[in-house]
C-alpha cells in the first residue's frame, strides 16, 4: 500500500555533558541537507543558515507534516547529498548508508543484502521503508525495502535522507527500523546535457548515463537514462558443510569443492541494470514523473556456488527486480491559511527469484521459489492549516490504495506465479506435482490462488503543532492504517522541542511504530482464519543538537526500544511473532565544515537489554540469550550471552573532503570500524558448549583461527580532478582493509544443526576504478 510521504513543502552546553561522558569523545554527522531558495537561484547547507534565513526558504522537512524548521525535526536524521554521492567510493545506496549513517551496516543473506540500523536487522529488509520523491517503493508481497538500494549508477539522485528509527506515524506501517527517502534531481538542479560513466575493477562493472535538464518559463524538465553491466567478482567465500569441511568455497578441502562460489554482485544473466526517469514540474504546483528501474543480485551465503551447466560453471541462484512507477502531484492553496496536496500513483513490480537448480532453464518455475508481480493504484490528499503569526499549525490527510498480486510480467498464472512455500495458481500450475521443485496439496502452506488476489488499504493521519512559548514547541501526531486482512493499526507520537539557544535544541520523542506483515503472510493467515497482528515498536528518544562554533556542529541522541518482533519462524516456515526485544542505544556525531574542508565523525553504541522468545518459539536469529534447540545427535543448543546476534555493538565512522588547487581537486577519505560482534560469538560458544562431534569442534577452531567476529575496519579514498567547470574525472579505491580481512558477514538465522552451518562471510576485495562527467 502507499505509505505516506511525510513531505510537505513550506516557505519560509551543559545538558550535553552526561551524554558525552558515556562515549568518550563524541563521534557523528549532523543534519545537513540542501535547501533551494524561493526563486530557485542557489543552494546552501541548512546548518550554515540562520533561523531567519530558514524561514524564508522553500524546503522539505522530513519526519513531520507541519514543522517547517528543519532544526526542530522530531527525529534523528542523516542526509547524504549529491556531492557526497559523487565523491564517495560506494557501489550502491547500501554502501553509502554504511559509510555515513551512525551504526548502520549490511549483511549478506540467501534472500539478498540486508540493511541494519539501530540493531534492527532480520531475515528480510521489511523493517525499512524506501520512498522515491515521497512515494513508497517497497516490495510488499515478500521482500520489503529492496528497490533502488542496489543500483550502481546514482547520478540522478539529489539527496538521500535516512530517518534513523521509527516513522510509521508519518510514513505508514513498516517504518520500524528506518525510513530511506530518495529525492531525484530536477531541471534546476541539473540543467543542460550531461553524460558520464564509471568503471569498477574486480567487479568489471561498466556504467554510462545521460541526463538533460531544463528550467525556464515555469516549466522544469529533467530526464535521465543509465545502463550498467556488472560481471561480478569471484570472492573468497568462507563456509562450513555437513561433511565437516570448513574453508573457502572452490578451494581444495573447502565446502563443495571444486564448485567455485557464485560471482558477487553479478547481473542477472545477460540483463544489465537500467534506470530511466522523466520529471516535469509546471508552475510550481503540478508535477508528473515516471520511473523505470531494474536491479539484481546473487543469493550470497555459505552455499552460494556456481553450477555445472553444459560443461561450464555458471551463476544460477539469483533474483531480479523490475519496477515501473508513474506519479501525478498537485499543490494548491485553498485560501490564505489552507492548502491541499494531492497525489495519484500507479506502480508495477516484477520479481523473479531462482532458489534451486532443478533444470538448466533458469526461467523454469520449478527453479523458482518466488515469482510474481504486484500492481498498485494509490492516492493521497493532505490538507495543511498554517495561519500567519499563529501559535498553531495543523495537517490531516487520507491515503488509499488498491493492490493486486498476480503472475510475473510476460507470464501466465501457471508458469509465473509462486510465493511462500507453496502459493501457486493450482493443479494446472507447472510447479504442481511431486518431486524436487514441485508442490501439491500435501505441501506445507499450500494455497491455490488462481490468478492471484487483491487487497484494499486506507489510512487517516493528522498532526497538531503548538508553539507553547517562543522557545517551546509540542507536536502531537497520529495515524490509523487499515488493510483488508487487518484491524486498524494505530501509530501515535508526542514530541517536545525546546530551543536552548541559537541553533541549539533539546528534543524528546515518544512514539509507537507498527509494521503489518507481508502480503503473502497476511493472505495465508486470512485463509487460515488467524488474526493478523502488527509488529509493534515503542520508542523513547532524547536528542540534543547544536553548534559549538559557526563551523562545528554536533548531535547526541539516546533511545530505548521495546519491539514485539515479527521475523522468520523456522518451525512454522514463515514469519510470525518470535519474541520481545528491548534495546538501548547512544549515537553521537560531529562535523566541522569550512569552504574548502570538512570532516565528520560519528559513533554508535547499541546494546540488547533483554530478549524473550514468544510462547512455543524455541530459537530465533535475533539473539542467543534465550535459546533452546535440539540439533539432533544429543546436541542441545542452549542460551548464551545477552547480545544481538547479527550486530556490532560499537561502530565508529569518519569521513572528510578537502579541496585544493583553488578547487580544481578534491580528496575524499572515509573509514568505518565495527567492533563488538558479541552476539555472533555467543552463537559459536553456545554450539561449542552443546557437546558437538569432533569434526564440528574442528570447524569452530578453524573459524576462530580466521579471527571471525573480531574488529573490522575498512576505508575508501577518491580524488576528483576538475578539467574545467564542465568536466571532471574521479579515481577511487574502495574496500581498503585497515584492520581485519574486509569480512562481509552473512546473516545468522540461528544454529539448527550440530555444526556451525550459519558461520559464513565474504572477504570483499580492494577495488580501484574511475568515473567521469561532462556537461554541455
Amino acid at each position: 500500500m502507499l505509505i505516506g510521504a511525510g513531505k510537505t513543502q513550506y516557505k519560509h552546553h551543559n545538558i550535553l555533558t552526561w551524554m558525552l561522558v558515556c562515549i568518550f569523545l563524541p563521534p557523528l554527522q549532523t543534519l545537513t541537507t540542501l535547501a533551494a531558495d524561493a526563486d530557485k537561484t542557489s543552494t546552501k547547507d541548512l546548518t550554515d543558515m540562520s533561523l531567519n534565513e530558514l524561514m524564508d526558504v522553500k524546503i522539505y522537512v522530513p519526519a513531520t507534516i507541519t514543522e517547517k524548521n528543519p532544526m526542530k525535526v522530531p527525529a534523528s536524521i542523516t542526509v547524504i547529498t549529491a556531492r557526497d554521492i559523487a565523491l564517495t567510493p560506494a557501489r550502491n545506496i547500501l554502501d553509502l548508508i554504511e559509510i555515513y549513517v551512525p551504526g548502520a551496516l549490511w549483511m549478506n543473506h540467501s534472500v539478498g543484502p540486508l540493511p541494519g540500523i539501530r540493531g534492527n536487522l532480520v531475515d528480510r529488509p521489511y523493517k525499512f521503508l524506501v520512498n522515491v520523491n515521497g512515494v513508497n517503493v517497497n516490495i510488499k508481497a515478500h521482500y520489503g525495502a529492496r528497490l533502488e538500494l542496489l543500483n550502481w549508477e546514482l547520478n540522478d539522485i539529489e539527496r538521500i535522507e535516512i530517518i534513523r528509527g521509527p516513522g510509521s506515524v508519518t510514513y505508514g506501517p513498516g517504518a520500524i527500523g528506518a525510513v530511506i527517502n530518495i529525492y531525484t534531481k530536477t531541471g534546476h538542479e541539473a540543467p543542460g546535457l550531461e553524460v558520464g560513466g564509471h568503471f569498477w575493477d574486480k567487479y568489471n562493472s561498466v556504467g554510462e548515463y545521460i541526463s538533460y535538464g531544463h528550467d525556464k518559463n515555469d516549466v522544469d524538465v529533467y530526464s535521465y537514462l543509465s545502463v550498467v553491466n556488472t560481471q561480478g567478482h569471484t570472492p573468497d567465500l568462507f563456509a562450513n558443510s555437513s561433511s565437516f569441511a570448513s574453508g573457502y568455497m572452490g578451494h581444495p578441502g573447502g565446502p563443495s569443492a571444486p564448485y567455485p562460489p557464485a560471482d558477487y554482485f553479478a547481473d542477472y544473466p545477460s540483463e544489465p541494470q537500467i534506470k530511466a526517469h522523466v520529471d516535469v514540474h509546471l508552475k510550481d504546483n503540478w508535477r508528473f514523473w515516471t520511473r523505470y528501474t531494474t536491479e539484481s543480485h546473487d543469493l550470497m551465503q555459505g552455499t552460494a556456488q556456481k553450477y555445472l551447466i553444459d560443461g561450464e560453471y555458471e551463476d544460477f541462484r539469483q533474483t531480479r527486480y523490475r519496477h515501473f512507477q508513474s506519479v501525478l502531484e498537485n499543490q494548491s492553496p485553498l485560501d490564505k491559511v489552507w492548502s491541499l496536496t494531492s497525489l495519484f500513483s500507479f506502480s508495477s513490480i516484477d520479481v523473479h527469484n531462482i532458489e534451486r537448480h532443478v533444470t538448466d532453464d533458469i526461467d523454469d518455475i520449478q527453479n523458482c521459489k518466488w515469482i510474481w508481480s504486484e500492481n498498485e493504484y494509490s492516492t493521497r490528499f493532505m490538507f495543511n492549516y498554517e495561519p500567519e503569526d499563529s501559535i498553531i499549525s495543523a495537517a490531516f490527510g487520507f491515503e488509499g490504495s488498491y493492490d493486486t498480486i498476480g503472475p510475473a510480467w510476460g507470464t501466465n498464472k501457471d508458469n509465473g506465479l509462486r510465493l511462500s512455500e507453496a502459493i501457486i495458481s493450482g493443479p494446472s500450475s507447472e510447479a504442481y506435482g511431486s518431486g524436487t521443485g514441485l508442490v501439491n496439496e500435501t505441501t506445507a502452506n499450500y494455497f491455490a490462488v488462481g490468478n492471484g488476489w487483491e487487497t484494499l488499504s486506507h489510512a487517516f493521519l493528522g498532526e497538531l503543532n503548538i508553539k507553547l512559548t517562543p522557545k517551546t514547541t509540542t507536536i502531537f501526531s497520529a495515524r490509523f492504517d487499515k488493510h483488508s486482512y487487518t484491524d486498524y493499526m494505530f501509530s501515535p507520537r508526542f514530541a517536545w522541542i525546546y530551543e536552548l539557544g541559537k541553533d541549539s535544541f533539546l528534543k524528546f520523542i515518544a512514539q509507537r511504530s507498527v509494521r503489518m506483515n507481508t502480503q503473502e503472510e497476511l493472505y495465508i493467515n486470512h485463509e487460515l482464519g488467524l488474526e493478523n497482528k502488527p509488529e509493534i515498536l515503542d520508542t523513547l528518544e532524547l536528542i540534543y543538537s547544536g553548534k559549538a562554533t559557526e563551523n562545528l556542529s554536533y548531535q547526541v541522541s539516546t533511545f530505548y526500544n521495546q519491539n514485539e518482533v515479527i521475523a522468520w519462524d523456522a518451525t512454522l516456515r514463515r514469519t510470525d511473532l518470535v519474541g520481545t526485544l528491548k534495546t538501548f542505544g547512544l549515537e553521537a556525531e560531529t562535523k566541522y565544515q569550512k569552504d574548502n574542508f570538512n570532516i565528520g565523525v560519528n559513533h554508535s553504541f547499541v546494546k540488547q537489554l533483554d530478549w524473550k522468545l514468544a510462547d512455543e518459539v524455541t530459537a530465533s536469529g535475533i539473539s542467543y540469550s534465550d535459546y533452546y534447540y535440539n540439533a539432533g545427535g544429543g546436541v542441545i543448543i542452549n542460551s548464551k550471552g545477552n547480545d544481538l546476534s547479527n550486530w556490532a555493538n560499537n561502530a565508529t565512522k569518519l569521513f572528510t573532503n578537502i579541496d585544493f588547487l583553488d578547487g580544481k581537486m578534491t580528496l575524499h577519505g572515509d573509514a568505518r570500524i565495527f567492533w563488538g560482534f558479541e552476539g555472533l560469538q555467543d552463537g559459536l560458544d553456545a554450539l561449542s558448549d552443546a557437546g558437538i562431534p569432533a569434526g564440528a569442534a574442528a570447524q569452530i577452531q578453524d573459524v576462530e583461527r580466521h579471527h571471525a567476529y573480531g574488529p573490522q575496519a575498512t576505508g575508501g579514498v577518491s580524488l576528483v580532478y576538475r578539467l574545467d567547470r564542465f568536466a571532471d574525472v574521479t579515481f577511487f579505491v574502495q574496500g581498503i582493509p585497515l584492520y581485519g580481512d574486509n569480512k562481509r558477514y552473512s546473516y545468522s538465522s540461528g544454529f539448527r544443526k550440530n555444526y556451525p552451518d550459519k558461520t559464513s562471510w565474504i572477504e570483499e576485495p580492494i577495488v580501484v576504478g574511475f568515473s567521469y562527467r561532462v556537461k554541455f
